[in-house]
């Protein structure tokens, strides 16, 4: 099924063809009758020169007829059958799924996009939803945009973009795991992403790849880091790995990010176990030991709001 493409297996039961197979059944016509205008002549020569031929360009005649017919609300009911009659003419003459090729799939399951592509093999081609399909590809989880084609005349071709795993937000008691746009990705399975920062806050998971970014400028802060709290709106307060705290004012935070560096040079205050540098006032920093209740992450986020 990935990107080498192989055949994905018989999941899905057939069900009955819906009316939104009309823009289906207009996309196959198009295919069909879509032959560029000096072929038209040519064509039409050939078609009446044996019995076989002739019988091709009758089908041709009724592809054409049921255009139009389904362009008439009052011809529905037989248009609906000779589409069902086509789809079958065409799968007969090779136009049906044999295969469903995929590329970008890395995290997705692959029961879960097979559920999400909902068809079998030797279905009709042009019976397939195409935006149907789309739509329930991109809202897996894992998936940020996809893109979904016919590759005439037996394959469906799928490339996916999936979402990039950036750190988690925690709410309360509740973990999720986000990417850079603070989209949450799942809530299950999180162990495997365990060295990524841990942000919590209302409105921290849309903030936080902005707050990494300006954090590139100080990867001695950045790599200490484990979590950041997003106070009342306003501010954050950043958590090191061995317990201390950074918090940061609600303005000129690169001004006080730099008075911590060059303390940090001179002292080496961030290595310094559990204790709290506190960056708010403009013209000073304040070292003081860190609560022992900030060992708990549900205190901490408390304290940090202080």
């Amino acid at each position: 099924m990935d990107s080498g493409g192989c055949l994905m297996p018989k999941v899905i039961q057939k069900g009955k063809l819906s009316d939104k197979s009309r823009s289906r059944f207009s996309d196959m016509l198009i295919s069909l009758l879509a032959t560029p205008l000096n072929l038209l002549f040519i064509g039409v020569k050939i078609i009446w020169s044996g019995r076989k031929l002739r019988l091709a360009a009758i089908a041709l005649a009724m592809i054409a007829v049921a255009a139009v017919m389904f362009r008439v609300e009052s011809f529905s009911p037989l248009a609906d059958m000779l589409r069902g009659e086509t789809y079958k003419a065409t799968a007969s003459a090779g136009f049906r799924v044999n295969d469903i090729t995929v590329e970008g799939r890395k995290r997705t399951q692959r029961d879960d996009l097979l559920a999400a592509v909902n068809i079998r093999q030797n279905d009709p081609i042009f019976a397939v939803d195409l935006p149907e399909m789309h739509n329930r590809i991109e809202a897996l989880p894992w998936v940020e945009r996809a893109t979904v084609l016919r590759r005439l005349p037996n394959i469906i071709h799928i490339d996916l973009h999936e979402r990039e795993p950036f750190g988690f937000f925690k709410s309360g008691k509740n973990l999720a795991l986000i990417d850079d746009k603070g989209v949450t990705i799942t809530r299950q399975h999180l162990a495997q992403f365990g060295h990524l920062p841990v942000f919590s806050g209302k409105g921290a998971a849309l903030r936080a790849a902005n707050f990494m970014e300006m954090l590139q400028s100080y990867p001695v802060l950045r790599n200490r880091m484990v979590a950041a709290h997003w106070n009342s709106g306003r501010r954050w307060t950043v958590r090191l790995d061995h317990g201390g705290q950074v918090h940061l004012p609600a303005h000129g935070v690169t001004d006080a990010l730099d008075r911590l560096m060059k303390l940090e040079k001179e002292r080496r205050v961030l290595a310094i176990e559990n204790q709290a540098i506190d960056l708010r006032l403009p013209d000073r920093v304040l070292l003081r030991p860190a609560t022992e209740r900030s060992s708990s992450w549900d205190d901490w986020e408390e304290e940090s709001a202080s």
